[in-house]
C-alpha cells in the first residue's frame, strides 16, 4: 500500500510538472496562448481627450506619420495602430542579430488614466540580404523554448531560431517593451 501511494505521488509529481513548462526569467505575459503586454497609468487631472491628443502624437512622432493607424476613435479614447521597431540579440560568436518587431497597439484613455496593450507581435528576420525576409510570431518563439509542437499547414515552427536563440530573443522583446511603454508614458505626460 505503501508503495502504491508513493508511486502515485511520483506520478502526479510527474504530471503537473509537465503541464507547467517553465519558463524562468522570461516573463511573457500570455492570454489563452497569446503574448500580450498590458499595463494601466495613472494620470491624475488629464482629461480623456488630452490623453487621446497625446497617444496620437506620440504615435506620429515615434513612427513618423499616422499610416500605419487602423482606429482613430476620438470619442472612445481609442487609438490602435501598428508600429515597427527594431529587435536585435547577440547570437553566435557574438554577432548580433538584427530583426525587425511589429507590435500592435491599442492606447485607451480615460479620465485620469489610459491603459496600453500590445499584442499581435511579428517579427522579421533576414538571414541573408538576397534572401526575402522570414516572418514569425512572439507565440511562435515561445513554442520553440517551450518544445511545443508546431501545428500548422507546413508542420513546422516558421521561427528560424533554436530554444537558445529564441529564448534570447524573447529577452530583447521584453526589453523592446519595457522601452516601448516607458515612451509611451513620456509622451502622454506631454501638455
Amino acid at each position: 500500500m505503501r508503495k502504491l501511494m508513493i508511486l502515485t505521488l511520483v506520478m502526479l509529481s510527474s504530471l503537473t510538472f509537465a503541464q507547467n513548462k517553465d519558463t524562468v526569467g522570461l516573463n511573457i505575459p500570455q492570454v489563452n496562448g497569446m503574448v500580450i503586454y498590458k499595463q494601466n497609468f495613472n494620470t491624475p487631472g488629464k482629461s480623456a481627450a488630452a490623453l487621446f491628443a497625446n497617444a496620437t502624437a506620440w504615435f506620429d512622432k515615434r513612427y513618423n506619420g499616422l499610416d500605419s493607424v487602423n482606429t482613430q476613435d476620438a470619442a472612445n479614447g481609442r487609438l490602435v495602430a501598428r508600429g515597427w521597431e527594431k529587435l536585435a540579440f547577440k547570437g553566435p560568436l557574438g554577432l548580433e542579430v538584427a530583426n525587425r518587431a511589429g507590435i500592435k497597439m491599442e492606447i485607451t484613455a480615460a479620465i485620469g488614466s489610459y491603459s496600453v496593450k500590445l499584442s499581435n507581435i511579428i517579427m522579421g528576420y533576414m538571414e541573408d540580404p538576397t534572401q526575402p525576409r522570414i516572418y514569425f510570431t512572439a507565440e511562435d518563439l515561445m513554442d520553440r523554448v517551450l518544445g511545443v509542437k508546431f501545428k500548422g499547414e507546413s508542420g513546422f515552427n516558421p521561427a528560424p531560431f533554436n530554444k537558445k536563440r529564441s529564448k534570447k530573443a524573447l529577452e530583447s522583446l521584453n526589453e523592446l517593451v519595457t522601452e516601448v511603454m516607458a515612451s509611451i508614458n513620456e509622451g502622454m505626460k506631454a501638455n
